[in-house]
């Protein structure tokens, strides 16, 4: 079984995660950045996987609309939680 990890940690942007996606899943170059992309090139992986998404409980705006896509194409993942510490 291939395992990936996607980490949205440190994600601002819905630009920034497609480049995060594309670079944990070895997308290629001409990989689109948008969710018609994102869906395609799902459509395509392995299905012998497990994609770990790590995040933090504020996530990016898309976040959701990116969660659909991995549903939509039935991408086995586990969504990892962490509590994010702030500065005081």
């Amino acid at each position: 079984m291939t395992k990936y990890i996607i980490d949205f940690r440190k994600i601002n942007s819905l630009d920034e995660a497609h480049e995060e996606i594309k670079n944990a899943l070895g997308f290629p170059d001409y990989y689109g950045k948008n969710l018609d992309a994102l869906n395609d090139c799902l459509a395509e992986i392995d299905r012998d996987h497990l994609v770990y998404i790590l995040y933090y409980k504020k996530v990016f705006d898309g976040f959701l609309d990116i969660l659909k896509v991995f549903d939509d194409n039935n991408i086995n993942y586990e969504k990892i939680m962490e509590i994010q510490e702030t500065n005081n």
